[in-house]
This record gives C-alpha cells, sequence and structure tokens, in this order.
C-alpha cells in the first residue's frame, strides 16, 4: 500500500511547562514572619512573537527526542531546573494559537523547592494570585518590584480551555500565546491535588512544622485555613519526628516528616 505523508499536513509540535513554587519573603521581625506565596517561573521572550512579553518555559521538540525530553531540555536550557517529575496538564491544538502556524503544544505542570538561581537572566519567579467571579478567573501576576501582569479567562471547566472555542474573548491578556489560560488550568489542578499533600511535601524540607504545611496549603489555595480542621485532615499522612524547630524566635514547635507508609510523593503530583 502506497503511504505518501507529504500529502498531510504537519503541524510543529512544542512543549510548555508550568513551574510553581512557594516563596517566603524576607522576615521583618523574627516574631512575625513573612508569609509563603505561591510563585510561577516565567521567561521574558527576546523574540517575536510577542517579543519582551512573559511566557512560559518551553520550545520546540526535535525529531531525535521525545515530548517529555523536550520538556526537561527546555527547562534545564532556560531556568536551570533540573528533570523535576513533570504531569501531563493537557494538549492544545487549535490553529490560530500560535501566530507562526499551527502549532500543538503538550503542556506540563510540576512543582519544586524554591531556588533563587536561573540559567537564563531572562527567566523569573512571580507571584500568583487568582480571583473568581461570574465564570471569569483572573490572573494576576507580581514580580518582585510590585509591578502586576494581569490576564483575564474563561474555563467551561477546569480540565478545557475556553478559547479553544472560536467565540471565546478574552478582555485582557498579559502573557505571551494562551499561557495564561495555561497557568489558570495548571493552578486549578495543583489546588485538586491538595486533597492529598504529596505535592505540597515536595515544597517542603524533609522535616518541617504542621505551621510550616499550613501555610503551603494557603499559599496555593488563596485563603486562610482553620488549624483544627486542617491538623485533623492532615494527620494520616504525618508523623512526628522527636525534633522541635531550633533557632525560633518563639515557643519551639514539634517538627514532623512525611508518613513512611504513605505513597512516595517523587513519583507524581
Amino acid at each position: 500500500m502506497d503511504y505518501d505523508i507529504t500529502q498531510y499536513d504537519r503541524p510543529s509540535v512544542a512543549a510548555d511547562i508550568v513551574v510553581f513554587t512557594v516563596r517566603r519573603g524576607e522576615s521583618e521581625s523574627y516574631r512575625h514572619l513573612s508569609k509563603p506565596v505561591l510563585s510561577v517561573l516565567l521567561v521574558r521572550r527576546t523574540e517575536e512573537p510577542f517579543e519582551n512579553m512573559l511566557a512560559l518555559p518551553g520550545g520546540f521538540c526535535c525529531r531525535e527526542e521525545t515530548i517529555e525530553e523536550t520538556a526537561f531540555r527546555k527547562l534545564k536550557e532556560k531556568t536551570g531546573v533540573d528533570s523535576p517529575p513533570l504531569s501531563l496538564l493537557c494538549n492544545l491544538s487549535k490553529l490560530g494559537r500560535d501566530p507562526r502556524g499551527w502549532i500543538i503544544s503538550c503542556c506540563y505542570w510540576t512543582v519544586i523547592a524554591y531556588s533563587k538561581a536561573t540559567t537564563d537572566k531572562n527567566a523569573q519567579w512571580y507571584e500568583v494570585s487568582l480571583k473568581e467571579s461570574g465564570g471569569k478567573h483572573t490572573l494576576i501576576l507580581t514580580d518582585d518590584s510590585g509591578r502586576e501582569y494581569v490576564s483575564e479567562v474563561r474555563l467551561h471547566n477546569p480540565n478545557e480551555l475556553y478559547n479553544q472555542s472560536a467565540e471565546a474573548e478574552i478582555p485582557r491578556n498579559s502573557l505571551a500565546f494562551d499561557h495564561a489560560e495555561i497557568i489558570v488550568n495548571a493552578l486549578l489542578k495543583l489546588r485538586s491535588s491538595l486533597e492529598k499533600p504529596y505535592a505540597a511535601f515536595r515544597l517542603l524540607p524533609e522535616s518541617f512544622t504542621l505551621t510550616d504545611l499550613q501555610q503551603v496549603y494557603e499559599a496555593i489555595l488563596g485563603r486562610k485555613l482553620l488549624m483544627a480542621n486542617f491538623r485533623r485532615k492532615i494527620a494520616p499522612y504525618v508523623e512526628e519526628t522527636g525534633g522541635i524547630e531550633g533557632g525560633a524566635g518563639h515557643r519551639p514547635s514539634k517538627l514532623f516528616t512525611r508518613k513512611a507508609a504513605a505513597p512516595d510523593h517523587n513519583a507524581a503530583l
């Protein structure tokens, strides 16, 4: 049977990665530690299209590599982040999502422990907040100087990007391509994953206080939690180390760790 591949449209394939972390700013007082904030890693583009705009780290897949290998390579090249566990978020394939042509993007998300260092001077962490009203999500990204980048996103549901539809109208978009929608989708996925704490564990050292863990949850969810309810929910997943918090300027707290019987939190998000 004859088969001519040139008779079929051949899109380009790219990988885009949403990388979350939780950062804690400098404390003005050891008795009043600054609260942790959820942040996402973005790169300022240096070429068209969308030159000088913020975008997710990513790039085109080479012939000799898998899409997952592309994601790891681009993450390492642009940010210095080396091979974190990635979870597939979605595949975007609508013609017109990229002005350069028909480009299919495989989108991944992950969470990593905070590091200031990046290999690309254009890669930086941006604080993330999300507001929802009337089916519209407003994504607000804030850099370390306080400048805000605001994008409005509409989602049919947490698993479907609104702008896959031809009639979609996004009033404001401060990011390149459809990356604002991807970040919103990833954040909703991260929040839903907190039914179990494995992603949160990866944002903490091996030993932590329950307050540390609760603050990570609050940073991701964007709201305060009742201490008693939170500790009751988290109890099956943690165990005491026998140690106490050192160097604190207040009453020392017990240190906990992930319960040994719990699944490996590095295996999946």
